[in-house]
């Protein structure tokens, strides 16, 4: 009997651990999201290559999620990959602006090459609701490639 007291109080625990962080990320979403996305990226680019990575990110999957998606840019602005927006790739972004009118590329292309890492605030359509947002894009070079990686997560 106490042991199954004991179960049933843990999956009560984790239940409501499990429904606190949801509630969490229905809010917003924690930058660990996007710095976990950036990490896993650039595992994939060490083990794989940027080509074969690249290809990864362009199919979605683990790289999109309700309310994050992975881009890889050029640090001339053109797009590697988009994990959002499958249109996006060979397109140059550098002068595209956000709803606000900021250059967002040029400040993740001057983030990514003055700081190797950082992030850059925007207005931009949420994937899946398809209206503007406010986001903030988590930006980090890859080593040795004039290259960034951008995690946008939607506020």
């Amino acid at each position: 009997m106490q042991q199954t007291t004991f179960r049933w109080s843990a999956r009560l625990t984790a239940a409501t651990l499990a429904l606190v962080a949801s509630a969490a990320w229905a809010e917003a979403p924690p930058p660990e999201v996007a710095r976990s996305l950036l990490d896993g990226a650039l595992a994939e680019i060490r083990a794989q290559g940027l080509e074969k990575a690249v290809k990864g990110f362009n199919a979605g999957g683990k790289w999109k999620q309700e309310r994050a998606y992975l881009v890889a840019v050029q640090m001339d602005g053109t797009v590697l990959a988009n994990s959002a927006n499958g249109k996006l790739p060979g397109n140059n972004m550098l002068e595209a602006r956000d709803a606000n009118g900021r250059p967002f590329v040029k400040q993740a292309i001057q983030v990514a090459r003055t700081s190797g890492s950082g992030q850059v605030d925007l207005r931009w359509g949420h994937p899946a609701t398809r209206r503007l947002s406010d986001a903030t894009m988590f930006v980090r070079r890859v080593p040795d490639q004039e290259v960034y990686l951008g995690t946008l997560v939607f506020k």
